[in-house]
């Protein structure tokens, strides 16, 4: 509760960044977003610790695709790549803040569905050079990273999906206001985060290295999309568990968009952060076989 009152109050703060963005109708968020150069104020790589990738483990590839002006490590599952035939694409966004192969065992229900799997890493983590940035130069690789598995001879373009959880999840929400990489239809487990739970990470959280200025209203106005909905450019299906927050996120929703005029269809799902996330992955796959009847136009 306390989140949900810290947040009201910094509405104003964001949303005068939005009314400046409704009144120069000739750049969309998308261009502004482009144009926006983070001030880090701290430049260090992320805090997680992670394992080294091995050239290949089982069916899990370590392949490379370039982020300007990196170059980025990402693990591949190849079970289901057939150079002859084009298969659909699921591109996952980790959660936390390093990728490890028990995220990739755990996108099982993708790979049992038929789909390649490809999870890229991030500036600044997993060993790639770069700084952490939370949620900015992170957001630029994740597009990095579907459009170049989109170039991959056995990717088929008209077929690619994103999911992430925890922090990926926030990444895949954050693509839904982007227009300019190939997704068909993207979802998320948990993943919305706001402008106070922001602060408490930034002044409460001893573990997190906090790499941007918080109370800059630009920082958090490109960063944390719940503020930024009306400019979704494709549906979006973020799922939450009932033990994690999801009345507040309900709430956040409706006060933010009363009138429910956004792409964004939040669903509530038994358990929590964790245990909610498998039944998430197959409930996304289920409105993905719907959209292929019927297109997606909910809201």
């Amino acid at each position: 509760m306390k989140t949900f009152i810290l947040t009201l109050t910094v509405l104003g703060l964001l949303t005068g960044c939005s009314n400046r963005e409704n009144a120069n109708s000739q750049h969309s968020y998308n261009e502004q977003w482009k144009k926006f150069e983070t001030k880090l104020i701290k430049q260090e790589k992320s805090f997680q610790e992670y394992e080294e990738f091995e050239p290949k483990r089982g069916d899990i590839q370590t392949v490379t695709f370039e982020s300007e002006p990196f170059k980025l490590k990402g693990l591949l599952n190849t079970i289901n790549i057939d150079t002859l035939i084009k298969k659909p694409v699921m591109v996952y966004f980790h959660g936390g803040f390093a990728l490890s192969y028990k995220e990739m065992e755990a996108t099982k229900p993708f790979t049992d569905a038929g789909y390649i799997v490809f999870a890229p890493t991030y500036r600044g983590e997993n060993g790639n050079p770069g700084y952490f940035e939370l949620f900015m130069g992170e957001v630029r690789d994740a597009k990095a990273a579907i459009n170049w598995i989109s170039s991959q001879r056995y990717a088929d373009n008209d077929n690619i999906y994103i999911f992430g959880w925890s922090v990926g999840g926030g990444i895949s929400l954050n693509l839904s206001l982007h227009s300019d990489v190939p997704i068909k239809l993207g979802g998320s487990s948990a993943g919305v985060y706001d402008y106070g739970l922001i602060k408490l990470w930034a002044t409460e959280d001893d573990m997190i290295v906090f790499p941007y200025d918080y109370t800059n209203k630009e920082e958090a106005y490109y960063r944390l999309p719940i503020y930024n909905l009306k400019n979704m450019v494709r549906s979006h299906l973020t799922y939450v568990g009932e033990d994690d927050g999801y009345e507040f996120v309900e709430a956040l929703k409706d006060s933010l968009y009363p009138q429910n005029n956004t792409k964004m269809k939040l669903i509530q799902l038994e358990g929590d952060h964790f245990s909610s996330l498998n039944t998430a992955m197959e409930q996304f796959l289920i409105e993905i076989e719907s959209t292929k009847k019927t297109g997606y136009n909910k809201k």
